[in-house]
Parts: C-alpha cells; structure tokens; sequence
C-alpha cells in the first residue's frame, strides 16, 4: 500500500491509498471511523458508480476511462477502472488500485498551491479530471466510425472490420452506462452555486451526448451493412430465379417427350426433333421479351 498525505485548507488532510489490502483497510476504517460495508465495497473492482452516505462520512464511487485502445476489450473493469472516495468537513481519503495520473494533476493544481477550502471542492476537481478521460476515446472512436462509414458505402468491408465495429459499439455502450450512472454521485455534491460543479455537469452531459452519438451512427451503419448484404442476396436470387423460369418450360418439354410412349407422331417424323427445337427457342424468346417488358431484366 502506497499512501500520500496532503493538506486541503487548515487541518483538512487528503489521504490519497493505492492498493491497499483489506486488513490494511481495515485499520484505515478503524482510524476514521469508516462502515464496514462501505469499506467492502470500495475493494470490489467491478462496482458501478454510487454514492452513499454513513454517520456524516460521505462515500463516493467513480469510474475514469483506462482502455489501451490496441487491444480488444469489452467489459466495465477492461475499458474503466474505479475511484473510491470517503470524504468529510475534516477529511478526503481517495482509494485506487493504481497510480492515477489526474490525481497527481489535482494534487500539485489545486491542493498543494491551497487553492481549495474544503474536501468537496477537490471532489469536484476529481469528479471532473474522471469525466474527461472519456474525451479522447470519444474522439477516436468517432474517427473509427467515419472509417468504416465510408468502407461500408464503398462496399470494401470485411469480416474483421465488422467485429471492430461490434467491439466499437460495445465500448461506447459501456461508456454510455458509466456515464449515465455518474449522474448519482455527481448530483449528491452539496456546494451552492459552484461554477465548477456545474462544470461537472456540463461536462457529464456533453459526454453522454457525444456516446449517444456514437452509439446511433454504428447503429446506423450495422442496419446499412445488412441492408447492403440483403440486396446483395437479392439479387443473387434474382439471377437464379431467372435461370430457374427460363429452364422450368423446356424442362417440361424435355420431360414429355422423354416418357417413351409407343404411340407419339412427333417421334416418326422427320421435322419433329427440329420442331421441338424451334419450340424451345420460341418459348425461351417470348419468356425474355416478357421479362424486358416487365422491366426485370
């Protein structure tokens, strides 16, 4: 476990713990008097954004964005990872299982230089720090999507590009969910008229917008690639059909004359293999000129 102390404002300290164990969080809870479910669940590393309130000791979970986008993944603990936050008039304890770089950002831009008065300013701070590392993923997926936009309509899409598309749509859809479930702790901030908490909210919305977004153009272009694939087997259809209804009549009069009846005139004539010839062209012509009128050829 790896602990940072800072002062806030006066004997206001912020305790900053990277990956911590649970007996070591045990005694933190004993020191500040923390609940034990609370402390449970600041050790689960797939918990969604929540906020709680126990004896005065307000506790928050946040999610910030932390996916390598080299690699293919498709879960809430693979695409974020977690923030616990227990916080008073009189403390800020911060709990995370790796060094967060934003953290030491608020640090040394607002703590160190004193320019918060109290645990819930530096919340603030953190809240929006976590919102904006869904900025530049945004970003890039948007870019992704514009891609395959144009593959898509130029019909050079492959397999694999179809499944990063998947992969696409499923990361904006779980950003989309964190997103939406910040919304909680966010809301449970208690400063008056604070311009940077309304930044906060500015910022969740603007986040959510711009997944929503995404999450409706990969929509958009999924049912355009299906469409495409269906007119594709349309008329591959259209083609057999053709040949299907231009082969049906002469098969017919292939299948009658080769039923070897004794008693068939055309049989003993000279001009009957030639008739039944004339016969098949004749049909084969009449059927073309009636696809052309109909327009289906």
């Amino acid at each position: 476990m790896a602990i940072k102390e800072n002062v806030i404002f006066e004997n206001v300290k912020w305790i900053d713990i990277t990956e911590p164990t649970v007996q070591e969080m045990e005694a933190v809870s004993k020191q500040y008097n923390l609940h034990s479910q609370l402390v449970r669940d600041c050790l689960q590393p797939d918990h969604l954004p929540k906020y709680d309130s126990v004896d005065d000791v307000d506790f928050l979970i946040l999610r910030y964005f932390s996916h390598v986008f080299e690699k293919k993944m498709a879960t809430i603990q693979e695409l974020t990872n977690k923030i616990a936050i227990f916080y008073t008039k009189n403390f800020l304890i911060t709990i995370h299982k790796e060094p967060i770089q934003f953290l030491t950002n608020t640090q040394r831009k607002y703590v160190e230089p004193h320019k918060c008065y109290g645990p819930e300013e530096v919340v603030v701070k953190i809240l929006w720090q976590a919102l904006e590392t869904f900025d530049d993923p945004a970003n890039r997926l948007s870019e992704q999507v514009d891609f395959f936009e144009n593959q898509i309509l130029l019909k050079a899409v492959t397999n694999e590009q179809i499944e990063a598309l998947y992969y696409i749509k499923r990361q904006a859809s779980i950003s989309h969910k964190i997103l939406m479930l910040m919304a909680e702790p966010i809301n449970h901030i208690k400063i008056k008229d604070d311009p940077a908490l309304q930044d906060v909210k500015d910022q969740q919305l603007k986040m959510i917008t711009l997944y929503n977004q995404i999450l409706e153009d990969v929509n958009n272009l999924m049912n355009l690639y299906m469409s495409f694939s269906a007119q594709k087997t349309n008329d591959v259809m259209k083609v057999l059909t053709i040949f299907s209804v231009f082969f049906m009549p002469l098969t017919f009069v292939v299948g009658i004359y080769g039923m070897n009846f004794q008693f068939m005139p055309e049989l003993s004539k000279k001009w009957g293999y030639p008739a039944v010839l004339i016969l098949m062209v004749l049909i084969t012509i009449f059927i073309y000129g009636w696809f052309r009128k109909k327009k289906w050829l």
